[in-house]
């Protein structure tokens, strides 16, 4: 008479665990998915909250000229280049006061009154700041301060920016993965 001994394996345990290490991957691809659209949901308000720290502008004309787009190997955000007339700086001009409009492109800057300045409506219906500038018969010329391409490009701006979006993007994949 054969002897036969037997065992038996419980494997469940150890199909549930290959199951659940192939959906890392996927669980990865989605977390970053998901993590990228918040970078770029919060980097146009990182922006445009570190611009109106330096420039008198208001927030929404700032929103105008900002926008965030995905590109293949990440998230661009783009300035326009359009120069940004100056009657948006908050310039105010009067006939009783010296000294042409007065405006300040940076936040707590000087306003004092630009000589020949003025405050009109343009072509477009718009009012703006225009400026004769020497001899009154030398045409006018409207008045522009940067554009919010050229304040994103300004001194550490894109640095801190750069920095911003990596921190977000870190903690955010670190939250939906549930890795501390």
């Amino acid at each position: 008479m054969a002897r036969y001994t037997s065992f038996a394996v419980e494997l469940t345990g150890a199909l549930e665990a290959a199951q659940q290490l192939s959906a890392i991957p996927g669980r990865i691809l989605q977390a970053q998915k998901r993590a990228l659209g918040t970078v770029r949901r919060r980097l146009a308000t990182e922006a445009k909250r570190d611009i109106a720290a330096e420039y008198n502008l208001k927030a929404g004309r700032i929103a105008d000229g900002l926008t965030v787009r995905n590109q293949s190997d990440g998230i661009a955000l783009i300035g326009r280049s359009r120069g940004i007339n100056a009657i948006q700086f908050g310039a105010t001009w009067s006939r009783r006061m010296k000294g042409g409009a007065r405006y300040a492109i940076h936040r707590g800057g000087d306003r004092g009154g630009r000589d020949g300045a003025f405050i009109a409506t343009g072509k477009s219906n718009n009012r703006l700041v225009f400026e004769r500038s020497g001899d009154k018969r030398l045409p006018i010329q409207a008045v522009y301060g940067p554009s919010v391409g050229q304040m994103l490009k300004h001194g550490r701006r894109p640095e801190r920016l750069a920095e911003f979006a990596i921190r977000v993007l870190q903690s955010e994949q670190q939250r939906l993965l549930g890795v501390r």
